[in-house]
């Protein structure tokens, strides 16, 4: 058995048991949604200024590949889209499953609709003489806001995009990303898994919204250094409430205020793939 192939077999097992079937929530309202990115030792995710960098080994790329063959729907950033142009696909399977796997839906979060018209995820859908390359792979579905450019919105179109407008969160302008979820779930899409893969601004989003079920973090043995994008804005991340050195005449209200309610881990597991190290872990939230 190849490396590749032994890689794979260990992935599948690995992950079947992370998703399986009988774990569903059959009463749940919203699709089920897995947030993974790979980190260096120092817990960056890219090189400065958010410089694609290639973290994760071999074998752990193999597992990540497999990992989006669980889901029906990968989501990132438009920054992500910018910093690394990718295809969102599950590549990396054994030879007989790449060519009949159903490939997982790209969805891109993009509130000012600045996709670009040259990005693989658009190339990969279409031929020259514009008719569609593999039926298997999906055009993307961008979601924006109602401030997007309509003739923008009409090149995407015609390129093959599908364009979502939904509500933005009235406290800083974003995306919804209930509003999103509850779109994406529901009937005409009605996606049921959807895999989150970053970037960092998107990451700090779902971990703080209380909407992520699965976290799955991919951990390399090299450093990055102090110019590299780190996962967190550290600075953020204090609780207050915690630390002995806060201010005691804030208020409790105040104090509150500057605690992001990040969740607790639950049921953590790892295993390592190459040099790399996994972890993944169901997500609690304080209710």
């Amino acid at each position: 058995m190849s490396l590749s192939s032994s890689s794979s077999q260990e992935a599948r097992i690995f992950l079947s048991k992370i998703f399986s079937n009988e774990n569903d929530d059959h009463n749940r309202k919203r699709a089920f949604v897995t947030l993974t990115y790979a980190q260096s030792l120092d817990a960056k995710i890219a090189g400065r200024g958010g410089k694609k960098l290639v973290i994760s080994g071999h074998e752990s790329m193999i597992m990540t590949h497999r990992m989006r063959t669980f889901h029906d729907g990968i989501l990132v950033g438009i920054g992500t889209v910018f910093s690394d142009d990718p295809r969102l696909t599950a590549r990396l399977l054994d030879p007989d499953e790449e060519k009949t796997t159903i490939q997982p839906q790209p969805i891109i979060l993009d509130s000012s609709l600045r996709f670009p018209l040259s990005a693989q995820l658009l190339k990969q859908i279409k031929k020259e003489d514009g008719s569609n390359k593999d039926v298997r792979v999906k055009p993307p579905w961008i979601f924006t806001s109602d401030k997007h450019d309509p003739s923008k919105r009409e090149l995407l179109e015609r390129a093959g995009a599908k364009v979502f407008v939904i509500n933005t969160d009235p406290k800083d302008g974003h995306l919804s990303l209930t509003h999103l979820l509850t779109t994406l779930s529901s009937a005409p899409l009605s996606l049921t898994r959807i895999m989150v893969e970053g970037g960092s601004k998107i990451i700090n989003s779902f971990l703080s919204s209380g909407l992520v079920d699965q976290l799955v973090v991919t951990i390399a043995p090299i450093f990055v250094g102090g110019d590299g994008l780190s996962v967190f804005d550290v600075g953020k991340l204090i609780n207050h409430k915690d630390d002995e050195n806060a201010d005691n005449n804030k208020s409790g209200d105040e104090n509150q205020e500057e605690i992001l309610g990040f969740p607790l881990c639950d049921n953590v597991t790892y295993k390592q793939f190459g040099k790399d190290i996994v972890m993944s872990a169901q997500l609690i939230y304080d209710q």
